[in-house]
């Protein structure tokens, strides 16, 4: 993962995953290599990983085909 925070991912087909965000970012869109793109907002909430780090939630918002 490159620079940045890392943050969880809930709902859609990143259910669980870990991610790189920019600080203070609040949309996320993940591009799957089928050109699917899946939007993710950031919540609230901020959950413990498992090595302890504590990562902000962003929830899945829906998904689309190309450029938005």
């Amino acid at each position: 993962m490159g620079a940045g925070e890392t943050v969880a991912l809930d709902g859609g087909p990143m259910d669980g995953q870990e991610h790189t965000a920019e600080p203070g970012l609040d949309e996320l869109a993940v591009v799957m290599t089928d050109g699917q793109q899946h939007r993710y907002e950031r919540t609230a909430v901020t959950q413990t990983l498992p090595d302890g780090r504590a990562a902000g939630v962003f929830m899945w918002a829906g998904r689309y085909y190309g450029p938005r």
